[in-house]
């Protein structure tokens, strides 16, 4: 069943109220009344009414004061006004319509007309709201095809360097265009860290594939600190070799750690790479695991950065964001770190979040323990 058009009706002559709320009520309207201006204010915080009919000569707040009022609150700032007066002189009507009025009606006033006055202004209400409505459909689905457009573009881009990187190596190897067994060497590391970077690329696709799927791997099994935490993170260090930064660890596991060893990998890869990415040169990066009690662990990464101010420490996990800065963006990525490493934790229990610091930025991941419902294996 549709809901009911309220509508709040103030004035401090009962007579005049109780008629227009049965009236209103008669018409199939949901009716709210109030005794004065004070009284409508807060009736119109509590109801949220649809449109408000108010008297202007009132004892508290009269029409006038209290439609600034509710003008200067968020919740009611936006809802239709007509008001009521037995003053017929223009210079009033323009001071109601000043005043934010949508309409403005003398005493004694015919029912009927009151009523035709009501439903004008409600549907003009509607026809505004639809209008806003298609123009934010319209604005976002511009920045759904702008988006779409740049992640295309630097995906394209984040495949075809390695890979160039990658056939370029090999062609100078396999056609012996090296000179010594050293240049050769460096040929096939040069292809070897750029099939990693391929390798990362498709792994997060296929990661982000498997989130919108809600077919994330949460078997929970052992994890080993060499190969699952130190390993993956230093070869994610070599892409910034020429940073020459200084990367320093403390692993405390008293208690085994259990968690999905590619994913739970992956995602302390990303929170390292971008500590990596955003630190300056010979600046510090620091990695702190702390066991739970059954399985669980906290995670905190520390680096020296600019840090990420406060109003964007949402916005940095929503998905493509690095991408989302346009052709002016400083670091290359496509922006889904952050978004893998909270969907990640949070399909555990866990979280991801960034801690006030006084230098650089702090990012703590909670891995909580064993739960019931976990399954475990190894």
């Amino acid at each position: 069943m549709e809901d009911k058009t309220m509508i709040l009706v103030i004035d401090d002559e009962p007579a005049i109220r109780m008629g227009l709320a049965a009236t209103l009520a008669r018409r199939g309207y949901s009716v709210v009344t109030a005794m004065n201006g004070d009284d409508g204010y807060i009736k119109a915080k509590q109801a949220q009414p649809d449109l408000i009919i108010s008297d202007v000569m009132m004892p508290a707040l009269d029409g006038f004061e209290m439609k600034q009022q509710m003008s200067e609150d968020p919740q009611l700032a936006l809802v239709p006004f007509i008001f009521l007066t037995a003053r017929a002189a223009s210079e009033d009507r323009v001071s109601g319509i000043r005043n934010g009025a949508d309409d403005y009606v003398t005493k004694p006033f015919v029912t009927e007309e009151l009523i035709a006055r009501i439903e004008a202004v409600l549907r003009r209400v509607k026809t505004e709201q639809e209008r806003g409505r298609i123009q934010v459909i319209q604005s976002a689905q511009e920045e759904m095809d702008k988006l779409r457009k740049e992640v295309l573009q630097n995906f394209s881009h984040e495949l075809r360097t390695p890979l160039g990187n990658v056939m370029m190596s090999l062609d100078m190897v396999v056609n012996h265009k090296f000179t010594t067994p050293e240049e050769q060497g460096e040929f096939i590391r040069i292809a070897h860290s750029s099939a990693d970077r391929l390798e990362s690329l498709i792994a997060d696709i296929i990661l982000l594939a498997d989130i919108d799927q809600n077919k994330l791997n949460t078997l929970r099994q052992t994890i080993d600190p060499e190969n699952h935490i130190l390993a993956p993170i230093k070869r994610r260090l070599a892409r910034y070799e020429t940073k020459r930064l200084s990367f320093v660890h403390d692993i405390s596991l008293d208690v085994e750690i259990k968690a999905p060893r590619r994913e739970f990998a992956q995602a302390l890869v990303h929170l390292l790479d971008n500590a990596f990415r955003f630190s300056p040169e010979r600046g510090r990066v620091a990695l702190l695991v702390s066991a739970g009690k059954n399985g669980g662990a906290s995670i905190t990464v520390q680096d020296e950065g600019r840090g990420i101010p406060v109003e964007l420490r949402e916005k940095v996990f929503e998905r493509f964001y690095q991408v989302s800065q346009g052709d002016g963006r400083e670091y290359q990525g496509l922006g889904l770190g952050l978004t893998i490493a909270r969907a990640m934790f949070s399909s555990l229990g866990g979280e991801v979040r960034i801690l006030d610091t006084e230098t650089g930025c702090c990012v703590q991941a909670i891995l909580p323990d064993l739960r019931p419902e976990d399954i475990t294996y190894g």
